[in-house]
């Protein structure tokens, strides 16, 4: 604003200093524009939260920022803002689920105990079915956060407590869980994110290797507002996972007949592009950070665990080719393909779901050192898929 004793000191000096009218007439102008143009921004500000569209903004700030505290308490074991009681350990689960959003919940105090505790592994009942709807694994804790993404790019948030503990021994879809899909949607994928905060960047990834890079702070909008987005170019395409990266590791896409590429995070595009170039009826099966320090393992449908070290994984400055092969062009044609794939390391252990309804649980340095998930008496079995925990 401008004072009265600016005004009577402009006063005095054109009084003293004819010659000096303009100069002051100068700054008395510019003084008023820069003043307008701050009236203006009050106004429109004043417009803003008139009409609600600042209210919004501040509300879903804070709605971010109180669900990272929630999330921060169940982590730390504090007071729980669900319906859902709190769990009394943050024990090992394991969670089977199928694009109905029908969940199944496996927990065990420890992974060694999902590991050997039940002979022969864990057994859907007998007469029931695994179901043509696409089972999936995923390991996780009892504290954990959970993002359910359907294919409509719609995001529901839940604990893993809220989802009821199954009988181990007579696991069945009839006593899932539902998730439920609205309409014709179908669940694509379930992500821990309690530790999103963490992390640097969240890449999208789709079925035909289309990705999106978004920044944590932009996930964090994204979940409270329910809404993460399809991540696809082609109708016929839809999304395959969110894979959670720090700034130093590389991105790692894994294809259905072994075809793979190693992205570093910085080039990866804000918008939705093809960063590998796939055969008709290929697609990925996952998605993952990957460090130095860890080993890449990829399992195919019949058990066999194929590994390299990460250096051998080629990192490319350029979207859309076709990416290094870890099948040789004899096993592909002999209808070897990759049922999943992860970055492990000593701590690690590697849960795989087989097609007769078992659950095969180890360290996944002892399948490495076997180069088999399944011994030689499962012939005729295969792996439906496979997810990796720390130990």
């Amino acid at each position: 604003m401008i004072t009265d004793e600016q005004i009577t000191e402009w006063l005095h000096e054109i009084e003293a200093r004819p010659d000096s009218t303009p100069l002051v007439f100068r700054l008395i102008a510019d003084r008023l524009r820069e003043l307008t143009a701050q009236n203006e921004a009050l106004l429109a500000e004043n417009i803003e939260l008139r009409s609600g569209r600042k209210v919004e903004a501040y509300e879903s700030q804070i709605a971010s920022l109180e669900y990272q505290l929630d999330l921060l308490k169940r982590q730390l074991g504090g007071e729980i803002i669900s319906t859902a009681a709190a769990p009394a350990t943050d024990a090992f689960n394991l969670l089977i689920y199928n694009s109905l959003g029908q969940i199944l919940r496996v927990e065990k105090p420890t992974l060694e105990e999902m590991g050997g505790s039940i002979p022969g592994g864990i057994h859907f009942r007998e007469g029931s079915t695994l179901g043509e709807s696409s089972p999936h694994l995923l390991a996780t804790r009892s504290l954990e956060e959970l993002l359910f993404v359907f294919d409509s790019g719609r995001a529901v948030t839940l604990p893993v407590a809220g989802i009821p503990v199954s009988n181990a021994g007579s696991l069945d879809w009839e006593q899932a869980f539902l998730q439920e899909p609205h309409g014709s949607e179908e669940l694509v994928f379930i992500l821990p994110i309690a530790r999103m905060s963490l992390f640097d960047y969240c890449i999208q990834v789709s079925r035909r290797g289309c990705i999106k890079k978004m920044r944590e702070s932009n996930l964090e909008t994204y979940v409270t507002s329910g809404y993460i987005g399809t991540g696809i170019k082609l109708k016929s395409d839809r999304s395959c996972s969110l894979a959670l990266c720090h700034k130093p590791s590389r991105l790692v896409i894994v294809s259905r007949e072994g075809y793979l590429m190693g992205l570093g995070l910085d080039p990866l595009p804000y918008t939705i592009e093809e960063a590998i170039r796939l055969g008709p009826v290929d697609h990925v099966v996952a998605a993952f950070g990957v460090s130095d320090e860890t080993l890449l393992v990829c399992i195919t449908q019949n058990g066999k665990v194929l590994q390299r070290e990460t250096g051998w994984i080629e990192s490319v400055d350029s979207l859309g080719g076709r990416g290094q092969s870890i099948l040789s062009s004899s096993r592909r044609e002999a209808g070897v393909r990759i049922v999943g794939a992860g970055a492990v390391d000593e701590q690690s252990w590697g849960i795989a779901l087989c097609s007769d309804g078992q659950i095969v649980a180890s360290r996944a340095s002892e399948w490495v050192d076997r180069g088999a998930i399944l011994g030689g008496e499962a012939q005729g079995v295969e792996i439906l898929d496979f997810t990796i925990s720390k130990g």
